[in-house]
């Protein structure tokens, strides 16, 4: 004969099992040590946020099929005695208020809890040959440096060690003796092609990529250096982290490069020191066109520019 608490317990650990499954996790339990990314289309990405909000800002982010993300503690949702008690309504809100701090390729930061399911800790493992890959790389602040070899093996000849914040091209990712190694190439004159273990690669920000040439695209826009002058047209190139977060690099007539800072489709600010006396940054947006000023230099930033097309 079953018992109440036998069948109290079978309960229990059925829909400890489910949840483990499907990536929920209570105020009460800890979760798994390590994170992937679960439930985001191929097209997207996870946003690591600087606080566990939707409307914080964005620092970072996981692509579709990421894993290896450490579980820094999350917050939010219900405990399993509110669960037995909540409505599928509430149950439904509360998985959309459950937050998780994270670890991710030097990034610490909080997602959405939905999204997550527990993974695994193995370097790359979302970079293999079938991943998709980005143009470009970064190496990550994680190493001290990332060795460039000759072929994907630690025993292939060092070409040259890249410092953390490099950004190289991407030629490719592959699965070598349960390592992902990615074929790079340095941005510099000399062109170095070789490999590099993917434990240390990450997807660059936008403003990394813009600082080190490495565009998404170049063109012209309008622009003006100084009060009065009528507006001619200045070489730019952008880096996009996709949504509206762009960085602008635009070259002034003097040949000193301006950056400009878009996040979600908004001007948010431009590189203005103390050599150029810290000018007063201002924008307006009429239509599609952003209309900036930086002191007495003014640009004319489309939208097209931002987001591409």
């Amino acid at each position: 004969m079953v018992t109440y608490a036998r069948l109290r317990a079978a309960v229990i650990l059925a829909f400890a099992l489910f949840a483990a499954q499907a990536g929920l996790a209570f105020g009460e339990a800890s979760g798994p040590d390590y994170f992937k990314v679960s439930g985001v289309a191929s097209d997207d990405v996870l946003n690591i946020r600087n606080k566990p909000s939707a409307r914080a800002d964005k620092i970072g982010e996981i692509p579709f099929d990421g894993n290896g993300i450490q579980n820094l503690g999350c917050e939010g949702g219900l405990t399993f005695a509110e669960w037995q008690r909540a409505t599928e309504a509430e149950r439904a809100a509360s998985a959309r208020s459950r937050w998780c701090r994270v670890s991710y390729r030097g990034i610490d930061g909080w997602v959405a809890g939905r999204f997550l399911a527990e993974g695994s800790r193995r370097p790359g493992a979302s970079r293999g040959s079938a991943s998709p890959n980005p143009t470009f790389w970064g190496v990550s602040g994680q190493a001290d440096f990332l060795n460039l070899r000759s072929g994907p093996t630690t025993d292939s000849q060092v070409l040259r060690k890249l410092l953390p914040g490099t950004v190289v091209r991407n030629h490719g990712c592959k699965d070598v003796a349960e390592q992902t190694w990615c074929e790079i190439e340095t941005l510099n004159n000399d062109r170095i092609r070789g490999w590099g273990t993917a434990a240390y690669l990450e997807k660059p920000n936008a403003s990394l990529r813009a600082g080190q040439g490495a565009f998404d695209a170049t063109g012209k826009v309008p622009c003006a250096q100084f009060a009065g002058q009528p507006m001619g047209q200045c070489s730019f190139g952008v880096a996009r982290d996709g949504g509206g977060t762009a960085t602008v690099s635009v070259t002034r007539p003097d040949g000193l490069r301006r950056a400009l800072f878009f996040q979600d489709g908004r001007f948010v600010s431009a590189d203005t020191s103390q050599a150029d006396g810290y000018p007063a940054v201002s924008s307006r947006k009429e239509s599609d066109l952003h209309t900036i000023r930086v002191g007495h230099e003014r640009y004319e930033i489309p939208d097209a520019a931002i987001f591409g097309g």
